[in-house]
């Protein structure tokens, strides 16, 4: 959930062109007249100055697409499972074998799968009911409010765009191999080295010809004019064919996650996965789990917010919507083995079972865990646009321990691509050209709400270490009291947060 610039079947979009006044990196951690970041350096000095504040260990639990485990920059950082070894066995009888650093829930037990593409969730539902009502119409079917939500999620999920974009492809396919064919009758043209650029340039022997060229000309202005003609038809053809391989797919391939011996639909089967926590795609948990707690090994301004956090990585989140299922399964875990702070840089507009992951929430509430949740990237009102996990309780009231985090730029106001909402965002965090650590032990600037949230939950896991008589709603009252709230009216009255005033709050909070 970095910002995406392209469409969400990508997790991770890197910053690639950075203007001139780019903030510096390690810039998210200062205050200063031009730069609003978070002042955590500023509260360690602080807290430095007070001995009698010593550090407990925090564990922060990171619900993502897991990390880079051969990372300098994060291995000093991991949990370690005091009780378990790397053997095959189950050593502490936790459930999960050789879980030395958290549990992946994306793969089957013997290691051979993990999933690292998810797809939409409104994509998945729409396919769970295909083959029920792909035939079916309003006046014909037994469950209305069933077959509205499947044209709900057909619609949400661009397959009537998607059928259409694939007619036209059809319809470019059969203009290409038209004029493939003609080419193919001209003696004095070589197929072999006719080049984009060529092909414009031949003259129009008949209308059936110059139809097809009209068919195609957007893709001759866009495609490279020294391309080779036969490059450009085999571009097409390969397009139409992975197009209509998805589209047979809708109703014959199962749903990946069903190779996983989850069982979907029961909450208390929570024993299935693996612990592979390095897989493919797994940059955007990297970055997380390096603005939590990166050593800044090397590249001291990508260090984290609080380096003395250890992180147990979960990895629970493919490429696409994260699964229910496997997010409450992952903060049951995570609760269960000691993490006080739990980042979720991860959200979704359709939630089968909310409910699932609501009662995993009010389960973490029970044991005095806080959650912290990035809030999207698509510049919505989630007061008034469903937006999950939604942290409600059963009575309709928010969560005291789940926190939603927004993003800031570095003047400190709302982003132009963040969620946004004045009941359901509860704080602001930079998060825009934030440098972080990247797989292979590289570093690169990244925006998102995704950067925001684990900027916060370092800043939570700063708090609970010194102030562990504190719960998890007191450290959320106080993350929120003591934001700075930016001049910038009707989008939200969130403020971003500041963890030096968040430390002398917590000195003298009064429980």
């Amino acid at each position: 959930m970095y910002r995406r610039v392209i469409p969400f079947v990508c997790l991770l979009a890197i910053s690639g062109v950075l203007c001139a006044q780019a903030p510096p990196p390690g810039w998210h951690k200062h205050y200063t007249d031009s730069l609003q970041g978070v002042r955590s350096d500023e509260a360690l000095h602080l807290l430095a100055k007070h001995p009698r504040h010593k550090a407990k260990e925090i564990i922060v639990g990171i619900i993502d697409s897991g990390v880079d485990t051969t990372s300098v920059n994060l291995r000093p950082a991991f949990w370690n499972n005091p009780k378990e070894k790397m053997n095959g066995r189950d050593d502490d009888k936790n459930g999960y074998v050789d879980d030395l650093h958290g549990w992946n829930f994306l793969g089957t037990t013997d290691g051979t799968f993990n999933m690292t593409s998810a797809g939409t969730e409104e994509y998945r539902e729409f396919k769970r009911l295909y083959p029920k009502y792909k035939n079916a119409d309003s006046s014909s079917v037994e469950n209305p409010k069933e077959f509205a939500y499947y044209e709900e999620m057909k619609k949400k999920a661009g397959i009537v765009n998607y059928i259409k974009y694939t007619n036209y492809t059809a319809m470019k396919h059969q203009a290409y191999h038209y004029l493939d064919s003609a080419l193919g009758q001209m003696p004095d043209i070589s197929k072999d080295t006719l080049t984009i650029r060529g092909m414009m340039l031949l003259p129009m022997p008949d209308d059936t010809w110059a139809a097809a060229c009209n068919t195609l000309l957007a893709d001759f202005y866009q495609a490279d004019k020294s391309q080779r003609w036969e490059q450009l038809v085999k571009k097409n053809d390969d397009q139409l064919e992975l197009m209509k391989t998805r589209l047979r797919g809708i109703e014959k391939d199962p749903d990946k996650h069903l190779l996983i011996d989850n069982e979907p639909d029961n909450p208390l089967h929570r024993f299935y996965g693996n612990a592979t926590l390095q897989t493919e795609g797994c940059g955007h948990g990297t970055g997380v789990a390096g603005a939590i707690a990166g050593q800044g090994i090397g590249h001291p301004e990508a260090a984290g917010v609080y380096p003395k956090a250890r992180l147990m990585i979960l990895r629970a989140a493919a490429d696409g919507d994260e699964y229910d299922k496997d997010v409450a399964s992952a903060i049951r875990y995570a609760v269960d083995n000691g993490a006080k702070v739990i980042n979720m840089s991860l959200g979704k507009y359709t939630s089968p079972q909310a409910d699932m992951v609501n009662e995993a929430i009010a389960y973490a509430a029970s044991k005095d865990v806080l959650i912290i949740q990035a809030a999207g990237n698509n510049h919505l009102n989630v007061d008034s646009v469903a937006y999950f996990p939604s942290a409600i309780d059963k009575k309709g009231k928010r969560f005291d321990n789940f926190l939603r985090v927004g993003a800031s730029d570095a003047q400190g106001r709302l982003s132009s691509f963040s969620n946004y909402g004045a009941t359901h965002v509860d704080v602001l965090a930079p998060g825009e050209t934030i440098t972080t650590v990247m797989p292979g032990n590289e570093y690169a600037p990244v925006d998102g709400t995704s950067i925001s949230a684990p900027i916060v939950s370092g800043v939570a896991a700063m708090l609970r270490a010194y102030f562990p008589k504190l719960k998890a709603a007191d450290i959320k009252r106080i993350l929120i009291q003591t934001a700075r709230h930016p001049q910038q009216e009707g989008l939200s009255v969130t403020g971003v947060i500041d963890a030096e005033a968040a430390v002398r709050s917590a000195m003298n909070y009064k429980q």
